[in-house]
């Protein structure tokens, strides 16, 4: 989202982009920003609701985890009373087990539970390694 704006300015400048293009660009460029309008406004409005622990208001710096945070409070069952193992198991994030005899044998990430909520967690969790290999300091 960064390059986009110096990106279609670019376009709107270069006499060798054709005019149709222009045109399909600066509408796409319009509807972008009236998406992000929208999500401003649904971010405003979920930012006072937010009633969660001291560590968590602490991670709440971007309205991306406010979101995150919202959906994992809406989609999961009484968060604050499981346990970590039991969490990833619910949301899908651990290995079938088939085991026998003693013998750990752990297969493929099932990739039960929702969906939307587990693909919300890893985008989050990617951005914080990345943010940390960059130089960043991770929360704890």
């Amino acid at each position: 989202m960064a390059h986009l704006d110096p990106l279609l300015e670019r376009i709107q400048t270069d006499e060798s982009v054709p005019d149709l293009a222009r045109e399909l660009f600066a509408a796409q460029a319009a509807e972008c920003a009236q998406l992000q309008a929208q999500i401003d406004d649904v971010d405003a409005k979920l930012m006072p609701g937010i009633r969660l622990t001291n560590a968590a208001d602490a991670s709440l710096r971007s309205p991306a985890s406010a979101r995150s945070a919202v959906l994992l409070l809406m989609k999961t069952p009484r968060p604050a009373v499981q346990i970590g193992r039991q969490f990833a198991a619910w949301i899908g994030l651990t290995p079938k087990d088939h085991s026998t005899a003693g013998k750990v044998r752990l297969g493929v990430i099932t990739r039960a539970g929702d969906e939307g909520l587990r693909s919300v967690l890893v985008v989050g969790a990617t951005a914080v390694i990345q943010h940390v290999r960059r130089g960043g300091r991770g929360s704890p």
